[in-house]
């Protein structure tokens, strides 16, 4: 496939330019022409000083620009997609940039880059085509496709490889949409806001509502919420992002794409919110995703605002005093016992049908008598890793109530708060 036309005993190169023998000239010229046309990949790679191109399309593009790209946009192709063309990227040239697109059945990303190509085109390219390009060096790349089959050449420093695309008929086009309300951010504080709390979403396909992420905009808040029942986190920053009352709930898998794909930088972001999709646009990104069908719980309703109790305590020490006790837990509950005493705080865990346990004291500030409550290990360490600040402030009431854990010093304008049911201790 792709093969280059050999060199001819009687032809020489000079300058570009053909010599050939007068006395058959004629009839090597009918020859050359029936050659070429009889040819299915009529791509020349032997020719000195040309690469003769006929019937096919190119692209030159950088390999490690496409590759980054590329590599950002496989997170959205499912390795079951429900259609088979949704296992394959979108390429698409138009006035010198290449627009490269992945979509599955909840959302679709498309972004793009400069490249140099003969004509516009488009080819559903398979994710192989990532594989291939991970062990290159830095180098430019030259993407040969043919037309009436959609192979696919790609000629780099010392080879080549070569695989076959698909027409583009089939592949689901960019849903339109009408969106009157608009969200505007930066990069950083969308993605801090997605971070913070995204791993408290619900694993649940049941419970659509459940397995997301809240985004609720007014005039001087934008707001971040998850929850799963057991725990709750929510972010919010102080700013001006719409001038009404906007929310959209996003799919957690579509929200854990958007947070590997939206920088921490200072980027204006963009949220378009419709009806039934809604599109985020930053920098040369735009991911489109389907609005989660349903009302989000009232989740202001179950944060306590007096609870009395307050400790404090060393960030990193905590979640290494629960990393190290939840080892020697039950393995189906993840029970961990808090007991709190003055200056002093007691992690514990065991196991009962295995005869295990485990005990660490840290240094705390409480200032009441001895309090003991208990927490479920594998949540609190998500909600733990996701505090920035070198000390935590955790709160009580009852040990049925639920606690509130948050930084001890919060940064000028945002409030990260999240809340977690406590656990019966037998």
């Amino acid at each position: 496939m792709f093969a280059g036309i050999k060199k001819l005993p009687i032809f020489a190169a000079e300058n570009s330019s053909w010599i050939l023998d007068e006395s058959l000239k004629s009839n090597f010229l009918c020859f050359t022409l029936c050659f070429f046309l009889s040819r299915k990949h009529p791509i020349n790679n032997d020719l000195p000083g040309a690469c003769i191109k006929f019937g096919t399309m190119t692209i030159s593009i950088s390999k490690t620009s496409l590759l980054n790209k590329l590599q950002l946009l496989s997170k959205i192709i499912s390795s079951k997609p429900s259609l088979p063309i949704l296992g394959n990227y979108l390429f698409e040239t138009k006035e010198g940039r290449l627009f490269l697109t992945a979509s599955n059945s909840e959302g679709r990303i498309m972004t793009s880059l400069e490249c140099i190509s003969d004509e516009d085109m488009s080819v559903c390219v398979p994710t192989a085509i990532l594989d291939g390009l991970k062990n290159l060096p830095e180098q430019p790349l030259n993407i040969y496709i043919n037309p009436n089959n959609k192979e696919i050449l790609i000629k780099y420093s010392g080879g080549k490889f070569e695989f076959m695309g698909y027409e583009t008929v089939s592949y689901p086009c960019k849903k339109e949409f009408d969106s009157s309300d608009c969200i505007n951010t930066t990069a950083e504080e969308f993605y801090n806001g997605i971070a913070k709390v995204v791993n408290l979403g619900a694993e649940d396909e049941l419970r659509p509502v459940m397995n997301s992420v809240l985004i609720e905009a007014s005039s001087k808040t934008l707001t971040f919420v998850a929850t799963d029942g057991h725990g709750l986190g929510s972010f919010s920053c102080k700013k001006e992002s719409c001038i009404n009352k906007v929310s959209v709930i996003i799919s957690r898998p579509m929200a854990s794409i958007l947070k590997g794909i939206v920088p921490a930088s200072p980027d204006d972001l963009q949220i378009k919110v419709g009806a039934d999709w809604s599109v985020v646009t930053v920098n040369d990104f735009e991911i489109s995703f389907r609005n989660v069908e349903g009302r989000y719980p009232n989740w202001k309703a179950v944060i306590p605002h007096n609870n009395p109790l307050e400790l404090v305590v060393d960030t990193k020490q905590l979640i290494g005093a629960i990393k190290r006790t939840s080892v020697f837990s039950n393995k189906s509950t993840c029970l961990i016992l808090f007991k709190a005493d003055h200056d002093r705080l007691v992690v514990s865990a065991n196991d009962l049908d295995f005869s295990t346990s485990a005990e660490e004291t840290l240094s705390a500030e409480f200032k009441n008598d001895e309090f003991k409550i208990g927490v479920k290990g594998s949540l609190i360490l998500e909600m733990l890793s996701c505090i920035d600040d070198e000390r935590t402030k955790l709160t009580f009431s009852q040990p049925n109530s639920a606690i509130l854990i948050m930084p001890e010093k919060q940064l000028e304008g945002q409030e990260l708060t999240y809340l977690l049911m406590p656990m019966t201790i037998q």
